[in-house]
């Protein structure tokens, strides 16, 4: 019933998406600098993800008693309404920022205060240690525990919205992402459903309908940060840190890369550049076949630690090679 009610919305959505666009009336411009898409485009792709999982939410509590759809979580009110807090507030720091294009240094000391409140409220998003594989004994953070919580979620989610940039590229990454938490977890409707808001998107955004935005990629990070650490902290479901690592490596590193050349150059490394791999691979390469390379990167050290031998270090320096080489690559033929 959900589902069919879920596919009935997101038809009337593309049906009218032109009167959507209309109402709302938030589009990126390009700026033939970092923006090279051809006309304005509405950034709707954070508004409707939000549309879907309030009405997956809504029937949920409603209908099924539940939160999402699982026997294996038992969330108090406090932690519902820490949670809420989050989904709420980035998705509309976002969208201010999709609309109004908020300074960074503030953005980012509003996303601190909100993520530092929440954690505040619910217990079981602070990270007190982590596991690693290739370290016998756990690393304990003590004190210092809400703001290494803080930190990672902040990495997390600029990683995500700096590794936005060509269509398609961030839903792929955030489908890729849900479906390891779907054969993870024992919420794997949750993450279906979520998957399938994201391939609605995904299909507009190729369409050149819409853009996803900060709206969105804050909404999907935080939904993310909040799914590993309840999978990792109270489900038991990750058992080492590096399983997280590994699948988001491609855009932590990127964003490591960036912000360390534009550090060295005197640059604000909040600010926008075309020298992210998507921009250095979408130069040489059509979209689907820039996409397709970026997948195939994003899933390589994940698979190698879930399916091989190898240990941490190996994979890790295997792939920080194969990294190096396409950028260099492509940036000395460019």
């Amino acid at each position: 019933m959900l589902f069919l009610i879920l596919i009935s919305l997101n038809t009337i959505i593309f049906l009218n998406i032109e009167k959507f666009v209309r109402f709302f009336n938030i589009y990126d411009l390009p700026d033939k600098k970092l923006k090279l898409h051809k006309k304005k485009t509405p950034i709707l792709g954070g508004i409707i993800l939000l549309i879907n999982f309030f009405i997956y939410f809504y029937f949920q509590i409603n209908l099924f008693d539940q939160f999402i759809s699982t026997e294996y979580l038992n969330f108090s009110i406090r932690e519902f309404i820490s949670i809420l807090i989050l989904f709420l507030s980035l998705f509309f720091i976002g969208l201010y920022d999709d609309k109004y294009k908020l300074n960074p240094n503030k953005k980012l000391f509003f996303l601190s205060i909100v993520i530092f409140l929440s954690l505040l409220l619910n217990e079981n998003l602070i990270i007190n240690f982590i596991s690693l594989s290739f370290i016998e004994k756990n690393i304990f953070f003590e004190n210092f525990s809400i703001f290494f919580t803080l930190f990672c979620i902040l990495i997390l989610i600029n990683s995500l919205n700096f590794y936005d940039g060509i269509n398609g590229q961030s839903c792929i990454n955030f489908i890729i992402i849900f479906s390891y938490l779907f054969f993870k977890s024992g919420m794997n409707f949750f993450y279906l459903y979520s998957i399938f808001f994201i391939i609605f998107v995904l299909f507009l955004n190729l369409k050149n309908k819409l853009f996803l935005g900060d709206s969105g990629i804050f909404l999907l990070g935080i939904i993310v940060s909040v799914s590993f650490i309840y999978e990792y902290n109270v489900e038991k479901n990750i058992v080492f840190a590096d399983e997280i690592f590994f699948l988001l490596l491609l855009p932590g590193i990127d964003l490591v890369r960036l912000t360390f050349v534009r550090a060295t150059k005197g640059k604000n490394t909040f600010l926008g550049d075309r020298n992210h791999i998507h921009h250095l691979l979408i130069k040489k390469f059509s979209l689907f076949y820039t996409n397709l390379i970026l997948v195939i990167i994003s899933v390589f050290p994940i698979i190698l630690f879930l399916y091989t031998s190898l240990n941490f270090y190996i994979i890790f320096l295997i792939f920080l090679l194969f990294y190096i080489l396409i950028i260099l690559t492509f940036r000395i033929n460019d």
